[in-house]
């Protein structure tokens, strides 16, 4: 089979849960014998445009930093470029998988068939990521207009494309809400989790130490972007109200991302400098101890949580998660036990689940019993399974491409 995917980032080139998605299934096809071409702005500084790498032949195209209509059209220009002279003969079939909105310009009828690896809409996301920043009119008012293009573009190419794959029935409802009833037909993937890298540490007590723990601490840990649409800001203000109450609890947050200096700010404002760490992004290396070494994940997310790697890779370590009811959390969550949700946006609800779980009133699931429900619910086969049927459905039924 021959996969070309079209993204706007391949990890850890670009850093994202929706990129870490895009990167394990791609590997994962390669893994089978596939072909799997990556076509995405141009790598980071000291790669080549393009490469293999574990099977992925990667080809990157210049990332412009000019005026962003302008680096729209330009860096469609060489996607489509690219993909042309990628494309195999016409006898031989190829699926092409758009995985961003960002490339709607680069669809071409002709290159059909064609999916679209649905990971976040580009125009809410867009939307909640400028939302509480100070601006003139003027900028609200670009902003609105970039948002209504960002949104009909999305809506034409879900429109096109033969198939839509998704990561969550989260996903599925709120797309026709967003685009309405006329887009192609769905399919939920879910996602799934490395099990050779996530997994409960044999010696728990010195990966903690590793960390600066000790056994007395109480580490809550959460594995975000830092971007307003997480609730970061909600949980360091849950966290806050029952810090003093519990001096030995601890609130971790790694990842990085644009509201990091906000968050600084607030975490002084709140008197919890000495309490909470930004560690900024975690190697890949470090972050399966990092989460085995936690007591308990949260995912405070406000919306458009698609899916949640983080969560699924904590369980996977062996450690709870509290989540948020916004989007696809409750999915990942409430199976294994709806205690672990609260409310989206209430620092009240969070700190009062918060407080629950240090008093000992709310019985956190064991690590034995998050692992075995992360292995039976979060496997690789079902997105990779999927994409090798959207091929023989829309690929080889159809005769040549």
């Amino acid at each position: 089979m021959h996969f070309i995917f079209l993204t706007l980032g391949y990890h850890p080139d670009r850093v994202g849960g929706a990129y870490r998605y895009l990167t394990a299934v791609a590997e994962r096809l390669a893994e089978r014998d596939h072909v799997v071409q990556v076509i995405y702005p141009k790598p980071v500084a000291g790669r080549g445009e393009s490469e293999v790498r574990n099977g992925v032949h990667l080809h990157g195209f210049p990332n412009r930093t000019g005026h962003p209509v302008t680096n729209w059209i330009q860096e469609n220009g060489w996607a489509r470029q690219t993909c042309r002279s990628l494309r195999p003969s016409s006898a031989q079939p190829c699926l092409t998988v758009f995985a961003h909105a960002f490339f709607g310009p680069c669809f071409n009828r002709r290159w059909a068939p064609s999916v679209f690896l649905f990971t976040g809409p580009w125009a809410e996301e867009y939307r909640l990521a400028q939302s509480g920043r100070p601006g003139s009119w003027r900028r609200k008012w670009l902003d609105g207009c970039f948002q209504l293009v960002m949104r009909r573009v999305e809506r034409r190419l879900l429109q096109k494309v033969q198939r839509i794959l998704t990561l969550s029935q989260y996903y599925r409802t709120q797309l026709p809400r967003w685009h309405g009833n006329r887009l192609a037909p769905v399919t939920v993937l879910g996602g799934g989790v490395d099990f050779d890298r996530f997994q409960p540490d044999a010696d728990r007590r010195a990966i903690r130490a590793s960390w600066g723990l000790t056994e007395q601490d109480y580490l809550w840990l959460a594995v975000r972007r830092l971007d307003p649409r997480m609730g970061l800001g909600v949980l360091l203000e849950g966290f806050a109200a029952v810090a003093r109450e519990h001096p030995r609890a601890q609130l971790w947050i790694a990842g990085d991302g644009p509201q990091r200096g906000e968050l600084e700010s607030r975490r002084t404002q709140l008197g919890l400098d000495q309490r909470v760490r930004l560690l900024g992004w975690v190697p890949e290396d470090r972050l399966p101890g990092l989460l085995a070494a936690a007591d308990c994940g949260i995912m405070p997310s406000l919306d458009l949580e698609g899916f949640g790697l983080a969560t699924a890779e904590a369980l996977a370590c062996g450690t709870p998660v509290l989540g948020s009811r916004a989007g696809a959390t409750p999915e990942l969550l409430e199976p294994l036990d709806a205690g672990l949700l609260f409310e989206a946006g209430s620092p009240t609800a969070l700190a009062a689940k918060l407080r629950a779980v240090l008093e000992g009133r709310l019985a956190l699931p064991s690590p034995a019993r998050c692992v075995a429900y992360a292995r039976e619910h979060f496997s690789w086969e079902q997105p990779v399974t999927a994409l090798e049927l959207a091929f023989r459905d829309l690929c080889l039924a159809r005769g040549p491409s």
